[in-house]
């Protein structure tokens, strides 16, 4: 029996770009149910942690993009 994936597991073999684009996306979720909870201080620091995420995916995409 093959293994099933779940939805929160990302794709094999994602750029850096994608891998911190896929973790930015979690961490939101993450913040979501944190605040559903009245965990504000987890949230927040979800919060700093997708931000950061969004940098380093802008970040990689510059590095990997081809020379124009």
């Amino acid at each position: 029996m093959p293994l099933r994936r779940t939805p929160l597991e990302p794709p094999a073999a994602l750029s850096p770009a994608q891998t911190a684009q896929y973790t930015k996306d979690m961490l939101e979720s993450l913040r979501k149910m944190a605040l559903a909870q009245g965990q504000a201080l987890l949230a927040h620091f979800l919060e700093l942690a997708a931000l950061e995420a969004k940098a380093q995916a802008a970040t990689q995409a510059q590095e990997t993009r081809l020379p124009e």
